[in-house]
């Protein structure tokens, strides 16, 4: 395989690559690749080089756009992840405060029930799709509750982001480009009002927050402090398709390796105490984004290598995480592995995941209420992958839940 097939989705047909990225983090130096318009790409597939790449963002900088797959070019909206310092700070700032402990706190309760209602609906029917009917629901149900969502609209605002996903895949049905495109319009639309709405009579969720006007702020005080109503509708609009994505692509794949592998399933069951180990585990091990791109914007070493200004390093999460310089036994799935210094989030510095930790309340949560009914569940067809480069997901699992424990 040449360095150059990472960025062709093909090259993830039958699963991530582990054995080539093995192969690579052994070479010295950085390979080199040039995609079809003829630019430059470092990959970065150590973790100290992800770390250190994650963590200078006045060398190694986000903009124009932060992809390589079919997402690669930007849309010319200014996506909080394709930006940098000072417009960046500026927003992450004010959306921070929308995910701080104390929010999500207030979140258990409410990511609880969906998790009971979805294994509830689940665990009854003759059949289901792990990946559509959980694990994918489970996300944009919590995220719709998050922005506060009116519950006559949260059908409505599902539907449409369930569009914006899997992009670029053509077996998904539900993304093609026509699709996509209506709903992109359909949700900023959508927000756009909501914001109006938020304006008027402002609540305790994400939009008020962002606003300026939650109670943290003072009702109606916030003036100037908020964002405006464009930037809350395009983050709201990223944050549901991003945001589910992550646990969309962390829920089915944790789920398939703790079939993969009973006994680390029946440590879980045993030990619910594992679960907080187990949900950082799950993340290292699916990775959900494979990857991300920076744009270097001065000369400089990484890697053993000079990289010159104007030339694209790939900070290859999926590749840091398997790094055996840092992590014993790396492809072994271990549920109590500790420390676990995956990269999944970004690897720190500026532009690490704002979602993390919802992203890992909905793991825990979930793990806690289905780790006892796993044992259980059985495949009823093979799992297909969705065909990209850049999230480690699956768009089909069949599946349903026995009487009796699988042997």
């Amino acid at each position: 395989m040449r360095e150059s097939d990472l960025l062709d989705a093909a090259a993830f047909a039958g699963g991530v690559p582990y054995d080539y990225f093995r192969e690579l983090r052994a070479r010295p130096g950085l390979p080199r690749a040039v995609d079809a318009e003829g630019r430059v790409h470092w990959y970065l597939v150590r973790h100290a080089d992800v770390v250190r790449a994650a963590r200078d963002p006045e060398t190694f900088r986000s903009a124009p756009s932060t992809m390589t797959s079919v997402r690669q070019d930007s849309t010319g909206l200014p996506l909080i992840s394709f930006l940098d310092a000072p417009e960046h700070t500026r927003l992450r700032k004010r959306a921070f405060k929308g995910f701080t402990p104390a929010r999500l706190a207030a979140l258990e309760k409410p990511v609880a029930a969906v998790v009971d209602r979805i294994l509830a609906e689940v665990t009854a029917a003759d059949g289901f799709d792990l990946a559509e009917d959980v694990a994918l629901r489970l996300p944009l149900e919590v995220l719709t509750e998050l922005i506060g969502v009116p519950a006559g609209d949260r059908e409505q605002v599902i539907e449409w982001t369930r569009h914006t996903v899997n992009l670029g895949d053509p077996g998904y049905h539900h993304s093609t480009p026509e699709k996509a495109v209506a709903a992109f319009g359909g949700l900023m639309a959508y927000f756009e009002d909501l914001v109006r709405q938020r304006r008027k009579a402002p609540g305790d969720d994400l939009f008020s927050v962002l606003l300026g006007v939650d109670r943290e702020d003072g009702a109606g005080g916030g003036g100037g402090a908020g964002l405006e109503p464009e930037e809350i509708a395009l983050f709201a609009t990223t944050l549901m398709g991003a945001g589910g994505e992550t646990t969309y692509c962390s829920l089915t794949g944790g789920v398939l390796a703790l079939l993969e592998n009973p006994a680390q399933l029946a440590a879980l069951c045993a030990d619910p105490s594992l679960v907080p180990s187990a949900v950082e585990e799950i993340v290292r091990w699916v990775t959900p984004a494979t990857h991300f791109a920076r744009q270097v914007a001065r000369d400089t070493e990484i890697g053993g290598r000079r990289v010159r200004a104007g030339e694209r390093v790939v900070l290859w999460y999926t590749s840091a995480n398997r790094d055996e310089a840092v992590f014993d036994r790396p492809d072994r799935f271990d549920v109590a592995r500790r420390p676990n210094p995956h990269v999944s989030f970004g690897g720190g510095g500026p532009h690490v995941c704002i979602g993390r930790g919802l992203a890992a309340l909905e793991l825990r949560l979930f793990l806690t209420a289905a780790a006892g009914l796993l044992p259980r569940l059985e495949l009823t067809g093979p799992p297909v992958r969705t065909a990209t480069n850049f999230m480690n997901s699956y768009r089909s699992v069949p599946a349903r839940f026995v009487r009796q424990p699988r042997r």
